[in-house]
């Protein structure tokens, strides 16, 4: 299951690109997208750690993408909230598995892990921006 921090990465990541170049304050995110303030304010700085939002403090400080959304994946946004995304151990490494050898499901959740990966991978921001904004 998609974290909760996760969630709330992405929906701010969504806000933050419908309106970009413009800065926007992390309680105006928060109040649009109905996240706890003080618990976007704990996201906001992996999200630039990682390189997708630039903050800026102070009068007129703010967030702003610090990449084009045509350039930043939904899993670009989980894993740098979540760290690597994973169904379960045998997905991420089946030889980590101690049923490796005698489970026919570990093949299963590796191929069904790089099919969600890929999925991530090729949806981008500028996408989801796109669908919203069209709805």
């Amino acid at each position: 299951m998609l974290s909760r921090r996760a969630d709330y990465g992405m929906r701010a990541m969504m806000d933050i690109a419908a309106r970009a170049p413009e800065r926007v304050v992390v309680a105006e995110v928060a109040r649009r997208q109905a996240i706890p303030p003080s618990f976007l304010a704990k996201i906001i700085p992996a999200l630039a750690r990682a390189g997708l939002v630039r903050t800026t403090l102070g009068a007129g400080g703010g967030i702003t993408l610090a990449r084009p959304p045509e350039e930043i994946s939904l899993l670009h946004i989980i894993e740098a909230i979540d760290g690597p995304f994973a169904l379960n151990l045998c997905s991420i490494d089946p030889k980590q598995c101690q049923h490796y050898s005698t489970c026919s499901a570990c093949e299963v959740w590796g191929k069904a892990q790089a099919q969600l990966n890929r999925t991530l991978a090729r949806t981008r921001l500028a996408d989801l921006v796109k669908r919203s904004s069209s709805d």
